[in-house]
């Protein structure tokens, strides 16, 4: 009988301390958890790092949760390949811009060279019309001393036949 009180004993001994006088829950179960949780979030926040650190780049199916518990910066490749598309292709516009800018500015010079050279044609025509008029007018006055005035009705004429511009040229 006394093993028997003995383990009795021990067992009742266990149970009291393990267990409160209320409602067979430990003494410590209703104490504030502040200073312990300060001390649990220490070893967590190492434990978490060592998980981290142990833990190989694409464990999670989740790309997003992979870096946050990895704790680096998530990056997307689908997005990174889109903005490496879109800064290729605003290169590519610039270019292209540049170069219609160029062949406009050539044509454009091209066009004010054919301009400046038909000018310069038509100039002649009405300088060459300048100096018909003038032997017109010196042959007119040597025939005119010579004639009488029925002569000056017909050399006016021929002087508007040269004046008009606007008249078509007859071949004789």
């Amino acid at each position: 009988e006394d093993g028997n009180e003995t383990a009795k004993q021990k067992i009742e001994s266990t149970t009291s301390l393990t267990l409160s006088s209320k409602n067979g829950l430990p003494e410590d179960f209703f104490d504030s958890k502040d200073v312990a949780s300060s001390d649990e979030i220490k070893p967590e926040s190492s434990h978490s790092k060592k998980m981290a650190e142990k833990l190989p780049e694409g464990f999670f199916d989740d790309p997003k949760m992979d870096a946050k518990v990895r704790e680096v910066v998530y990056k997307d490749k689908e997005e990174e390949e889109w903005e490496l598309f879109q800064k290729a292709i605003k290169e590519e516009a610039h270019v292209s811009e540049v170069i219609m800018a160029e062949e406009d500015e050539q044509v454009n010079i091209d066009r004010n060279i054919d301009e400046i050279d038909d000018q310069i044609h038509r100039w002649q025509e009405v300088e060459n019309l300048h100096v018909k008029k003038e032997t017109v007018l010196k042959n007119s006055k040597a025939d005119g001393q010579k004639k009488d005035d029925s002569g000056d009705d017909v050399d006016d004429e021929e002087l508007d036949e040269f004046l008009d511009w606007r008249a078509k040229k007859s071949l004789k």
